[in-house]
């Protein structure tokens, strides 16, 4: 392969192992894309140091896509990389795309990119979109794809030899491998940093089993095509050793329960073994078929140690393959979100009343990175519980509902030229042309075999920064490996020696303190935040309230935008407000809490967690006699039930509130709205016992009497059942049956005691 980076009078650089000359730059850069791949699946909230899971792998994927662009930009500034391309013209471009996958590819890339920022720019809730909703559910707004961007690029641009080709798959299959090891741990009972020990699916470090297994399908692909490294073909132990990892993951695989990594670790497999069919020799494939059974074997061996079987403890396989029917959850859940998801289509409905103009923008670049969220409840179902779904389960469909048609468009030129890439070398490869010999068609064949497997799995799958940076990552790898196939590759040349100019440095400069600006912001303030927030639940653990309440108001201050710290120092104080004895001393507390509520309200006005809050705060200073309050509430409480109409028990909250706010006509209508959505698998009594509520405030005491014993034939002694049966009793003291309402007081009295005993137990 000709050395494509070496100048004349060129300095400050150092050899690889293939003999290419590198700048210090240069390697740096390449440093950072390997700490981020490898430090990104082990970053986690372990005990009391974040509460937030993710937030470390955010944190990782951020820094290490700050500094490589940061170091390109030096390396620009002083004269090192240009791309060595015209692209002066619109004529230059068509040339330079031409028949060339690669740059389709490229191209497709950064569509892609910009598609996510003008949908960013034209979200309801522009801030969210760009930074995020919260630490939770982090990968697909602005700042962590231009992040995953910076990854691609660099990768596919500055690959330049096998040696790196082979410490990026390096990287990716010794974390799936350590985290299996690591998730094995758990599900024997045992784990050292984190909680998992007593979790039935395992979640290693990724913190849900799924994320895990999406994981693992990318790296135990990877991990198998390494045990074809023409490199280690005389190590008599290369093989053993490969075949322990792989079933290391697939031990770990089965022990997270995951139906959709499963199928899609199967399909890479297929897919391995189908393109192998085409481009390796009888010896490779044996080899390859060898690893695999092994590895089979063993994970077959440590499964049944473990215990893992159907009997309730674990995820055997008839646990597995029976979620897949339409009522079971999986594919049954997911397919009530497509069915709502579907509607969106259509109506494109956001929280907020829109332009004929924005709403024309809805199909192209979509309703906006993390709007899926506030989108959804619109056209959901009816639901059994209150949780939102924040993402779409198919990664098409939340590609168009968070960047439109654009966005999806951009994304496939991209995946669809990745794919055709790959084809190609490994075409090239069977017929003997493949440059840079046989590693780089063996590198390819693994590489797609586990983007094509990490499709099928993302077809019904959930994506975050944890398995997104090995899947860009690999993306960016298969580029990489083309250019060196055919010796076209636009790698980095090192420093050139020279003279600095004033404007390259001082444009690096600026964008240098921005960088720095924003990770501090963003990223450092944040961490800090979650450490505080750690010490205060500690504090709080210990009965040190007050301790408490101060360290998450300080987390609240180093990170004002994110919505937790706002929630929970809210929460502290409304619990507060319940312990105290002096009404003052609690409407202080609960006017402090309300505060910490509302100062969220600027940035996210939807957010249901803050604004459902609000109104709780709102309600309990109306209990307390304080009717400031009530128009706030009464709207309030409205305006939530119409955010969430496909959920009942919303709908059953608003009730409670406004009737509290005196609103009898409206809580009634509230109700009957939950009530309507009611259905065997979705009983209501909370609903009935409002209704009965009011319309035993106008006057229909049978009407009263009907709601209140539908509410306790769906929950004849649950905790609603107290409060029923006592106003029960009211209804028949007013009417003068003193011995029902005894009866009555007496089923109400009983009830409450069994349920205080059975907390205690």
């Amino acid at each position: 392969m000709a050395d494509r980076r070496r100048t004349a009078g060129e300095t400050n650089v150092t050899p690889d192992k293939d003999g290419i000359q590198r700048s210090k730059i240069d390697l740096a850069i390449e440093v950072s894309w390997l700490l981020a791949l490898a430090l990104v699946p082990f970053a986690f909230k372990g005990p009391d140091v974040v509460v937030l899971f993710l937030q470390p792998k955010d944190f990782v994927l951020h820094l290490f896509a700050l500094l490589i662009l940061s170091l390109w930009a030096v390396e620009w500034a002083l004269g090192g990389y240009r791309p060595q391309v015209d692209l002066s013209s619109f004529t230059a471009i068509r040339i330079w795309l031409g028949k060339n996958p690669r740059n389709w590819a490229l191209v497709g890339a950064i569509g892609f990119g910009t598609a996510v920022a003008i949908s960013t720019v034209v979200s309801p809730l522009p801030a969210v979109s760009l930074w995020g909703r919260d630490f939770v559910h982090l990968g697909y707004e602005l700042y962590s794809v231009l992040s995953l961007l910076v990854i691609f690029f660099a990768i596919s641009l500055r690959t330049g030899s096998a040696d790196q080709v082979r410490r990026i798959l390096w990287v990716v299959a010794g974390a799936g491998a350590v985290t299996g090891l690591y998730g094995i741990s758990q599900r024997f009972g045992w784990d050292p940093i984190g909680d998992g020990e007593n979790e039935s699916r395992v979640l290693s470090s990724f913190g849900n089993p799924i994320f895990f297994g999406s994981y693992l399908v990318m790296s135990t692909v990877i991990t198998l095509g390494l045990a074809l490294d023409e490199a280690r073909k005389n190590d008599r132990w290369w093989l053993p050793v490969i075949a322990l990892l792989v079933g290391i993951q697939l031990t770990a695989m089965w022990f997270t329960g995951s139906r959709g990594p499963w199928v899609g670790l199967v399909s890479g497999f297929i897919a391995f073994g189908a393109l192998g069919a085409l481009s390796l020799d009888r010896t490779q494939l044996v080899k390859a078929g060898s690893v695999l059974v092994s590895g089979l074997l063993l994970a077959a061996v440590l499964v049944n140690v473990a215990g893992d079987s159907d009997d309730g403890t674990g995820r055997g396989l008839g646990s597995i393959v029976s979620g897949v029917s339409p009522a079971a959850g999986g594919l049954g859940a997911r397919a009530d979100i497509w069915e709502g998801s579907f509607r969106l289509l259509d109506s494109w409905e956001t929280q907020q009343s829109e332009s004929a103009f924005q709403s024309s923008l809805r199909p192209l670049f979509g309703l906006g990175p993390e709007m899926f969220f506030y989108s959804y409840p619109l056209v959901a179902n009816p639901q059994s519980g209150v949780i939102v779904p924040s993402h779409a389960h198919s990664l098409p469909l939340q590609l168009i509902y968070s960047y439109g048609f654009v966005g999806l468009a951009t994304f496939v030129v991209l995946t669809v030229s990745t794919l055709i890439v790959g084809i190609s070398v490994i075409r090239q490869r069977r017929a003997g042309l493949t440059g840079g010999g046989d590693w780089l068609a063996i590198v390819m064949l693994a590489v797609m075999a586990s983007l094509i497997g990490r499709s099928v799995e993302q077809a019904v799958g959930v994506a975050r920064v944890g398995d997104l940076v090995p899947f860009w990552a690999l993306l960016g790898v298969a580029l990489a490996v083309y250019g060196m196939s055919r010796d076209t590759n636009t790698a980095v040349r090192p420093l050139r020696s020279g003279a600095l100019h004033f404007f390259p440095v001082a444009g690096v400069s600026i964008l240098a303190i921005v960088a720095l600006g924003v990770f501090f912001v963003r990223d450092i303030q944040p961490l800090r935040a979650g450490l505080k927030s750690a010490d205060a639940f500690e504090a709080a653990a210990a009965g040190n309230s007050s301790e408490a309440q101060r360290l998450m108001q300080r987390a609240s201050e180093l990170a004002p935008d994110v919505e937790q710290y706002r929630v929970w120092t809210g929460e502290l104080l409304v619990e507060e407000a319940g312990l105290q004895v002096q009404s003052t001393a609690a409407l202080q507390s609960l006017g402090e809490a309300y505060e910490a509520f509302i100062a969220y309200e600027e940035r996210d006005p939807y957010s249901f967690a803050t604004q459902l809050r609000i109104n709780l705060a709102e309600t309990e200073f109306v209990n307390r006699g304080n009717n400031f309050f009530s128009e706030d509430l009464i709207e309030r409480a409205v305006r939530i039930s119409n955010s969430l109409p496909s959920y009942p028990t919303i709908q059953a909250v608003a009730a409670e509130r406004v009737l509290i706010a005196g609103q009898i006509e409206l809580g009634r209508s509230l109700a009957e709205r939950a009530i309507a959505m009611e259905s065997a698998a979705r009983p209501q009594p909370f609903a009935w016992f409002m209704r009965g509520n009011a319309l035993a405030e106008l006057g229909d005491l049978d009407g009263a009497l009907e709601s209140f014993t539908t509410a306790l034939e769906r929950e004849p002694e649950g905790q609603l059942a107290p409060g029923i049966h006592s106003n029960v009793a009211l209804v028949y003291e007013s009417i003068g049956n003193t011995t029902l309402a005894e009866e009555h007081r007496a089923l109400a009295a009983e009830i409450e005691a069994a349920l205080i005993a059975e907390s205690g137990n």
